[in-house]
């Protein structure tokens, strides 16, 4: 055989190889000619996009190009036309089903025998698959990213809740010293308000007696005449001296209020501080109150006491008006005044329980029992509301309440 039997053998041989390499390849491998028209089409062409070689071959390569990536292949043909090499460009393309495909494109000039580009070489693999799971990665990402944010952003919100609702304990337990503070020297003063009350009412009038009692024994001795006289003055003295001690021990608690119930105990308090104060006091209570239980009436009268105190010492009112009304599952008390009243401040510092004892101490009062403490102020005076849960005693207690009139 001569040498170009055996170079033409030979070549035979390689164009076979590299033909069965092309067929049998998963890629897409693809010619065409400078005018976009395909000249070949393996079975990895076929596979991928689903048309045969018969129905590629002669067509244009648009067939695969979806419509709005029609341009790429005019600057893929100019590029080629320069000599230029084109590798992994990702693109989309279309399937004979109309599906598209995520691509990746390495595309060579085709040259002949005397190096002229006639054509081009194009490999496409299919890597939809793959986008898919770049996808959803990223998405998981995305998703992780916004999960993490609220995660932080919620974080953020609850350490700035935890941080306000721990500055709110700490201010509520200095007020809490701070109230208890006062209730100590508030305590102290009434203290010494009723020493004084025993001394300058109680003791001048102990003395008195004594020295009655020391003129008793003298006429007893020696002068019988005037000793009916003296016992008249000494029971008189008697009689105010138990007064004044039974007033003071009303006013720290009145048994009435066990006694009688809490009409009978507010409107003996009212009849006393009138007289005592010259305050002019308008008193309403529901017509057939019935007894609460024991606590909650102390509550109410202590709410009236505290009311009818701060108008006489504070608001410069001489009138005072006090409604306390019951209704099936509530009570309602009001005690208003025709005074100064409290500037916007005053009144914005007492609502918020910044300051004064006597409206702190109602609402401490009114806590446990799920009362309700309001207060309104202006230029014509005060207004103080509070409601309360009827709580009444059993039936068979109530039966045993004694009742009588107020002396």
């Amino acid at each position: 055989m001569t040498k170009d039997g055996w170079h033409d053998l030979n070549a035979d041989k390689a164009t076979g190889l590299l033909a069965a390499i092309v067929d049998s390849s998963d890629d897409a491998i693809i010619s065409k000619n400078l005018d976009g028209v395909i000249t070949s089409w393996n079975a990895g062409a076929e596979r991928v996009f689903g048309y045969t070689a018969e129905e590629a071959i002669g067509q244009h390569v648009s067939l695969i190009i979806p419509v709005n990536r029609r341009d790429e292949e005019k600057v893929i043909l100019e590029r080629l036309r320069r000599g230029e090499r084109i590798e992994h460009f990702e693109t989309v393309r279309v399937r004979k089903d109309g599906t598209t495909l995520d691509i990746s494109l390495t595309i060579s000039p085709v040259r002949d025998a005397s190096g002229k580009i006639v054509g081009a070489s194009k490999i496409a693999r299919d890597f939809t698959e793959r986008k898919r799971i770049e996808r959803e990665l990223h998405e998981s990402e995305e998703r992780f990213r916004t999960l993490a944010d609220a995660l932080d952003t919620q974080m953020q919100f609850r350490t700035h809740e935890l941080q306000r609702q721990n500055a709110e304990i700490t201010r509520q337990s200095e007020q809490l010293r701070d109230l208890s503070g006062r209730l100590l020297r508030l305590q102290d003063e009434e203290r010494r308000h009723i020493a004084r009350e025993l001394h300058d009412a109680a003791g001048q009038t102990l003395a008195a007696l004594g020295m009655n009692l020391a003129q008793l024994e003298e006429d007893a001795k020696h002068n019988p005449a005037q000793l009916a006289k003296d016992i008249v003055d000494a029971q008189t003295l008697v009689q105010h001296l138990t007064q004044e001690i039974r007033t003071t021990s009303y006013l720290l608690h009145p048994p009435m209020l066990d006694e009688s119930g809490l009409s009978y105990a507010l409107r003996w308090y009212v009849q006393g501080l009138t007289e005592r104060s010259g305050l002019d006091i308008d008193l309403t209570i529901s017509e057939n109150f019935e007894r609460l239980l024991p606590e909650i009436e102390l509550v109410i009268f202590r709410l009236v006491q505290e009311g009818l105190t701060n108008i006489h010492r504070h608001s410069g009112s001489k009138t005072a008006m006090i409604r306390v009304e019951r209704e099936a599952d509530k009570i309602y008390v009001e005690v208003q005044d025709h005074g100064k009243g409290m500037s916007q401040r005053q009144l914005a510092e007492v609502q918020a329980q910044g300051v004064g004892v006597g409206i702190r101490g109602m609402r401490e009062r009114l806590r446990p029992f799920h009362g309700e403490l309001t207060i309104e102020s202006n230029a014509l005076g005060t207004k103080i509301s509070a409601t309360l849960p009827v709580k009444t005693p059993p039936a068979k207690e109530q039966s045993t309440i004694p009742k009588r009139d107020v002396a």
